[in-house]
């Protein structure tokens, strides 16, 4: 049985980051690989998730009456997140930080993929962060990028060169947004491939393997904001009080104006349920989006400055971009559900041959 290593954002506290990890490795088991994530942490990413942000006190004393304020909610999701991880996730037996030498992983692995998430995000990781690009691996090891992320359409000069030297050595290379694919073509030889992300692999009877049901009545609207919208609090509120439901939330604060509860710190598994269980959802997240389409729910996308790229990408593959929200938009117009499943059963198909194919080689 071959070994693979993942590497990922996978101790994050975030629903997107810890299912796609979870995603990726699933789908390889199923695939009959021995699988492990490699427990590696960039210190600099991680830090907004820490219980207390030391580092950010001489900034500003308001890090440090808001983390004081917000203690148990956020301790609350540490504990929820780490039990995930713990449960779901295969991780390496050594855990790795920023540039620790990494080069006894060759021992223990015949593969390594890099992705998906934004690990090449230059905003994420404060530019090319070699052990994302698998900078550790050796020259006889298979090196795969799965639907790695650069959330941008367009890049400095500077940056562009890092990321030409930082791709060459890797065997296979595939990116996650068909809209940054002009942006690097250039940069190899080598044929980059547009792939899904992960959560997109598995289908909703194996995400209800994983689901943990919170017991709430179901008459509610699930929203789950990134970026904070005024346009986006305010069609929440017109749309429960019209028709009379209730609004579960999720939000690291309260949000000002959201007439709702927050769940904030819920488990991963119970994110996937009340997702699954809503009347609606209404997001500016791009995973959000993914498990309202996965559960085949009526869902109202608004785009981001930061991930509208990505979130086009998909509702436009699939035939679903009228559920971006405009002026116009009606939450219960029909969704055809029939049609987006064979796009994505395509796409699902191609982005799996991919991997298989890739990982073939080792044969």
């Amino acid at each position: 049985m071959y070994r693979v290593g993942i590497i990922t954002f996978h101790c994050s506290y975030n629903y997107g980051s810890v299912l796609q990890a979870f995603a990726l490795q699933k789908y390889l088991e199923t695939q009959g690989y021995s699988v492990k994530i490699i427990n590696y942490v960039l210190t600099s990413n991680f830090e907004q998730y820490r219980l207390f942000r030391i580092n950010r006190y001489k900034e500003s004393l308001k890090y440090l009456i808001s983390d004081l304020m917000f203690f148990v909610p956020n301790y609350r999701r540490k504990i929820n997140f780490e039990n995930f991880q713990k449960k779901y996730l295969s991780l390496s037996d050594k855990k790795f930080q920023d540039n620790d030498n990494m080069n006894s992983l060759n021992d223990e692995f015949d593969a390594f993929i890099c992705g998906s998430d934004q690990i090449w995000n230059l905003d994420c990781t404060n530019g090319v962060n070699p052990p994302y690009f698998l900078n550790f691996a050796q020259k006889d090891k298979l090196k795969i990028s799965y639907a790695p992320s650069l959330a941008h359409k367009t890049f400095s000069e500077s940056f562009l060169n890092d990321l030409r030297n930082a791709i060459k050595n890797i065997d296979f290379i595939s990116i996650r947004e068909e809209s940054t694919i002009d942006a690097i073509k250039g940069l190899t030889d080598k044929q980059i491939k547009v792939v899904l992300d992960p959560t997109l692999l598995l289908d909703s009877t194996q995400y209800e393997q994983v689901e943990i049901n919170p017991k709430k009545n179901k008459d509610y609207v699930f929203v789950y904001m990134l970026e904070n919208n005024t346009e986006f609090i305010n069609y929440c509120n017109r749309y429960s009080k019209e028709n009379n439901l209730k609004i579960y939330y999720l939000s690291q604060k309260r949000m000002s104006g959201l007439n709702g509860e927050n769940l904030f710190g819920i488990k991963p598994e119970e994110f996937l349920r009340y997702i699954k269980d809503a009347q609606c959802i209404i997001t500016n997240s791009f995973h959000a989006t993914v498990f309202s389409i996965i559960y085949h729910k009526q869902f109202c996308t608004f785009p981001t400055l930061k991930s509208s790229s990505r979130m086009n990408d998909l509702l436009r593959e699939l035939g679903l971009l009228n559920r971006f929200y405009n002026s116009d938009f009606k939450m219960n117009d029909f969704i055809d559900y029939d049609y987006s499943d064979k796009q994505l059963d395509s796409l699902r198909k191609e982005s799996q041959n991919y991997l298989l194919e890739a990982l073939s080689t080792l044969e």
